[in-house]
């Protein structure tokens, strides 16, 4: 009877131990770096996320085929409204959305790869440890990692047929939004 107890307790002990899914930021501001080989695409954005009301702002520098380009975009998923101003002609598209909110977290459902250091533990300051975590979704498979502490993103990787494969980087991500206001649409949009 005592050996039964003993292995019950041990297997509980090891599925006790299984990772779940933290819970990621809702409102957030980052450096982020997008990268589609595939499709020759570089962005580098200043990214406003708001989980809650399901809208993303940014203010990126976009290279494709070697051509560079300056844009502010505001996705309003609720509205379902993409609103993409270049800046540099000052020319603004508003559009409707073709795809839904993607929230920049890690699913409920998502499946636990392992926990790993960024840089090097071996003297205090210099690494960080992550959680890397993975799965599909209705349209396609991702992977991700996020710090243990804070559950902060610090990468994303996507693979759709519609999108191909899409590398996200996430730096110098600050808890909260500085100015609500870049969620209104640009003057130069309405």
């Amino acid at each position: 009877m005592r050996l039964i107890l003993t292995v019950l307790f041990l297997i509980g002990t090891v599925y006790g131990q299984t990772p779940t899914p933290c819970l990621a930021p809702s409102l957030w501001e980052a450096k982020v770096l997008e990268i589609d080989a595939s499709k020759e695409f570089e962005s580098r954005a200043r990214l406003t996320y708001d989980a809650y009301n399901e809208r993303i702002h940014s203010i990126e520098e976009v290279n494709l085929h070697d051509k560079k380009d300056y844009f502010q975009s505001l996705y309003l998923f609720k509205e379902g409204k993409e609103y993409q101003l270049n800046l540099k002609t000052k020319e603004c598209k508003v559009s409707p959305l073709s795809r839904g909110f993607r929230p920049i977290a890690i699913p409920k459902n998502a499946t636990f790869y392992g926990e790993t250091i960024i840089g090097s533990l071996a003297a205090p300051g210099e690494g960080v440890t992550v959680q890397l975590w993975g799965g599909e979704t209705e349209h396609g498979r991702y992977a991700g990692s996020w710090t243990v502490k804070g559950c902060i993103p610090v990468t994303d990787v996507y693979f759709s047929n519609r999108t191909g494969l899409v590398h996200t980087s996430f730096y110098d991500v600050v808890a909260g939004i500085h100015d609500p206001n870049v969620f209104i649409p640009p003057k130069e949009c309405m």
